[in-house]
């Protein structure tokens, strides 16, 4: 392996490492602007020059590869590359070009969006001249609106060129371009083609400035405000990482978070603005009991006895309806408590669509239907015909699907029922057919576990708290078992869970951490 020294750093590297990426692995900041591990390197910005030892002029250390050489030609004897990132011609030239990409960028960080994550900001604090020397006017476009939900702000782009590579290289629907040359360059989409593809909103988050902007975030909040957790999309069976900016009781937006092994750097549009169809639903906080076609609430202690009266010798006449929607714990427990029948109601499914880079959207819309099937393998594939043939009156339903249409046979179902309790979060159709409903917690309020159609165990980490008295769906479920056969915690049924079905031994959210596990063993481990 080439033997590496950054300033005074002796680092050993695999051939064809870059300089960038050595001293980025490595703790060593060099600043960069068009440089991004998914993309084509074009080495453009120039922000990232080193000194390589032996070589006349700087160097773009993004485009430059580290590899060994004969001994004759080590450097210092020993070493195949050495490399200054600090000294005085590096430190000047750094300075020179954060000068010409200024020369016409806006002084409005107090109204711009990127501002407190922002690159040129950054940089021109711990790497800039204090003062310019361009006493021309500055040139001034107009904000052109590309499509998707994506506003370009021309006086701020440095033509770092990652939107259009994304779009050439990860969508692969090659809208956007650069337009003119020299001064008068400037991101455009395609007259005949505005931005019109379900990866566009990844151009937003890669854009090292303020230029791409968001319709669905600009000017909602400041980031310093915002609190951030690592999670898991819920939009299908994919199970994208994302970060979740909120406050308070409100999300304000998502943005994908690196795994390599589910989504690499990015996410769709179906997943990044999901969440805003939770927002503004008739909310169920409370445990509501239906008398002569009026809801009312009733205490928790009331409705599990409800359920306890019903389900007292007629185990065997229940039937339970699981969703791919909820934590495999949650699918557990309902799978658990049902002695009679259990499935799930059909689910529709949607296109699947994969881009030339691999990134894939399932058609399987549903987060955990994998998971599903793992912690309940009883379930029958007919649900509807089974009820009718074993004459079942009682059923408990997880209710997760907001927007879901009861189809007919379902119907004629659900008006046999001499009992229905539906555990959701929301009023859906599903709800007001019920004779009960229990509060459980809407998507981003949930903990557990999900697994994805590729049998990666992930953390769906809970983002919002609990609304009004409701309670995790898991722990619901746990107040319906007789006091022996409880779990003291989540930790305690996660442990039960793969005591049952080996596949799951061992997981804990410790060992799940930011980037799950896959279901081949590592969770024994």
């Amino acid at each position: 392996m080439p033997l590496l020294k950054i300033d005074d750093l002796e680092i050993e590297v695999k051939n064809g490492t870059t300089v960038l990426e050595a001293a980025l692995e490595n703790g060593i900041d060099i600043p960069y602007y068009c440089y991004h591990p998914a993309l084509e390197i074009v080495g453009s910005c120039r922000m990232c020059l080193v000194q390589v030892e032996g070589m006349p002029k700087l160097q773009v250390s993004c485009n430059t590869f580290v590899g060994e050489v004969p001994p004759e030609r080590k450097v210092d004897g020993n070493f195949d590359m050495v490399v200054q990132t600090q000294n005085d011609l590096v430190i000047q030239e750094r300075k020179n070009i954060l000068e010409f990409l200024l020369l016409n960028h806006p002084l409005d960080c107090p109204v711009c969006d990127q501002a407190g994550e922002c690159y040129l900001q950054d940089y021109s604090f711990k790497f800039g001249n204090a003062h310019s020397r361009f006493d021309e006017d500055k040139r001034v476009r107009p904000n052109e609106y590309l499509g998707s939900q994506i506003v370009i702000n021309h006086n701020r782009c440095i033509l770092c060129s990652r939107c259009t590579r994304f779009t050439r290289e990860i969508s692969g629907t090659s809208e956007l371009f650069v337009d003119e040359r020299g001064y008068s360059s400037k991101i455009a989409a395609l007259e005949d083609r505005p931005l019109n593809n379900l990866l566009a909103g990844n151009v937003a988050d890669i854009c090292p400035v303020g230029a791409l902007l968001s319709t669905d975030y600009v000017h909602k909040n400041r980031i310093w405000n915002l609190q951030k957790k690592s999670s898991v999309c819920q939009d299908c069976s994919v199970g994208c990482n994302i970060d979740a900016f909120y406050q308070k009781r409100k999300i304000f937006r998502l943005n994908p978070r690196e795994n390599q092994d589910v989504n690499g750097y990015f996410m769709c549009d179906i997943g990044r603005y999901g969440f805003h169809r939770f927002e503004d639903l008739e909310r169920v906080t409370r445990p509501l009991f239906k008398s002569n076609g009026i809801f009312s609430e009733i205490s928790w202690d009331t409705a599990i006895e409800k359920i306890g009266d019903k389900f007292n010798g007629a185990e065997e006449k229940v039937a339970g309806v699981l969703s791919p929607f909820h934590t495999n714990e949650t699918n557990f427990m309902l799978g658990r408590l049902i002695k009679g029948i259990i499935g799930t109601f059909p689910h529709i499914e949607d296109e699947e669509i994969t881009y030339p880079s691999g990134f894939r959207i399932s058609s399987d819309r549903s987060p955990n239907k994998r998971g599903m099937h793992d912690v309940c393998p009883s379930i029958v594939d007919d649900l509807a015909s089974e009820i009718n043939d074993k004459e079942i009156r009682v059923i408990y339903i997880l209710d997760n699907e907001i927007d879901k249409e009861i189809d007919e046979t379902w119907n004629k179902i659900l008006t046999k029922m001499d009992f229905i309790v539906v555990q959701a979060y929301a009023m859906t159709r599903l709800a007001k057919s019920a004779h009960l409903i229990l509060p459980g917690l809407a998507p981003f309020e949930r903990e557990g576990t999900i697994t994805n159609d590729q049998g990666r165990v992930q953390w769906l980490r809970s983002v919002l708290p609990n609304n009004g008295e409701s309670r995790p769906d898991w722990e619901i479920l746990n107040l319906l078992y007789k006091t022996g056969e409880r779990f003291s915690d989540i930790n305690e049924l996660m442990k039960g869970m793969g005591e049952q079905f080996p596949s799951y031994s061992g997981m804990t959210f410790f060992k799940l951490g930011d980037q799950g596990l896959p279901l081949n063993g590592n969770l024994k481990t």
